[in-house]
């Protein structure tokens, strides 16, 4: 099946981005169905790339080769590659580390499909067409690994069963895995995304470095990993914030793999069910010395990110103005759509609203095994500073 594109739309394709909008195309082939293998061709009926067919985005073609030489090898070609990318993660695991992402979408060349590992648990997500097309093959790469529960994900099951959702392989719902040796339970088919947040890792085990003797407050909290690493870095107190009770539960789950607890007199730890925003804005001044904002995504589209930046700055603002003089805030947007710049400037308008002096000690981003590809910079979703908040203007 071929697609061909209007006459100087090649552009992107030679600097090997992976989408194809279906305003470039100039006709496609007759019988194509969603996921169909495509040849796409230049206007002048050149060879540009390989990809699969997506009737009803917005981005019609998403590539996965670059290369000529693919008729009738697909299956070989796909496990392949897979094998290839599942050495290469394993080597960029650290130590006592068994939870991570195997494959990123595009980041790896494999658009549609995220799997992320939890020991010996592999949980799917196929988000394209294309991507749904290789399930077959996909669940029987992993069974070659060794995974012994393999898990579908629906995109819309976060709280619940999706029915789109089905285990394919055992029933190993909450798997246990191990990061730089800290225990933690994946809650594959309620919790969200595909049960963790494996891509703050490395931004988890910096927080160890500034920890120590800390009064810590992780917002947005969710499983309560970065409340974790805190604790287990000898933090004086760590008050984990979530709205979700289901959240808090998971925390403290996490907290007695590792031998900690919420409960008794000279727990360190704390749980509160409370809405963010709201603690923020009416907390004690000058408790906390260290501040995790890690909220979940408040855009997803291009429309709402005026909307959303007002959300980063509101969080911020209130964190700066309460933090005691001299603390640490480790900031984040997960938002594809909020550049790194853009976090910088709201970041900045906060500190100035606030009339705080605040300075930048470290810039943040997702872990390597979430990395992207540099032809394809949309991948880069997880952005994060640690800032100092000094004192007043």
């Amino acid at each position: 099946m071929v697609i061909r594109l209007k006459k100087n739309k090649e552009k992107a394709i030679l600097n090997f981005h992976p989408w194809i909008f279906s305003g470039a195309i100039a006709s496609e082939e007759d019988g194509l169905t969603p996921g169909s293998i495509v040849r796409v061709e230049s206007w002048e009926h050149k060879f540009l790339a390989w990809g699969h067919y997506d009737p009803k985005s917005q981005i019609r073609v998403r590539l996965f080769s670059f290369d000529l030489e693919l008729d009738g090898r697909e299956g070989s070609f796909w496990l392949s590659r897979w094998d290839s990318i599942y050495e290469s993660k394993k080597k960029l695991l650290p130590k006592d580390t068994t939870g991570f992402r195997l494959f990123h979408s595009e980041g790896d060349q494999v658009p549609g499909i995220v799997v992320d590992c939890y020991d010996k648990t592999a949980v799917m997500q196929l988000k394209t067409p294309g991507a749904l097309s290789l399930r077959s093959l996909l669940v029987s790469f992993l069974e070659s690994k060794g995974y012994e529960t393999i898990f579908e994900k629906g995109e819309k099951s976060e709280g619940k069963l999706d029915v789109n959702s089905i285990f394919h392989k055992g029933k190993e719902d909450e798997p246990v895995f191990s990061e730089y040796g800290i225990k933690f339970i994946a809650d594959i088919t309620k919790g969200q995304k595909t049960g963790f947040f494996i891509d703050q890792r490395e931004n988890r085990a910096l927080l160890s470095r500034y920890a120590k003797d800390k009064k810590v407050l992780n917002t947005f909290s969710y499983s309560g990993a970065f409340s974790l690493y805190a604790l287990l870095a000898d933090a004086k107190l760590v008050h984990s914030l979530d709205i979700s009770k289901q959240a808090i539960e998971l925390c403290e789950k996490n907290l007695n793999l590792n031998g900690l607890s919420s409960e008794g007199p000279d727990s360190r730890h704390k749980g509160l069910v409370l809405d963010s925003f709201d603690y923020l804005k009416t907390m004690e001044s000058g408790l906390y010395n260290l501040i995790i904002l890690d909220p979940p995504a408040f855009t997803k589209s291009i429309s709402t990110v005026v909307q959303a930046s007002r959300g980063y700055k509101d969080i911020n603002m209130r964190a700066m103005a309460k933090i005691k003089t001299g603390g640490l805030i480790f900031t984040f947007s997960c938002s594809q759509h909020i550049s790194f710049d853009l976090f910088k400037k709201i970041v900045f308008g906060a500190a100035k609203d606030a009339k705080k002096r605040v300075r930048i000690l470290h810039h943040l981003t997702q872990s390597p095994d979430h990395g992207y590809s540099v032809f394809h910079p949309e991948g880069e979703y997880l952005k994060g500073l640690v800032i100092q908040v000094d004192g007043d203007t």
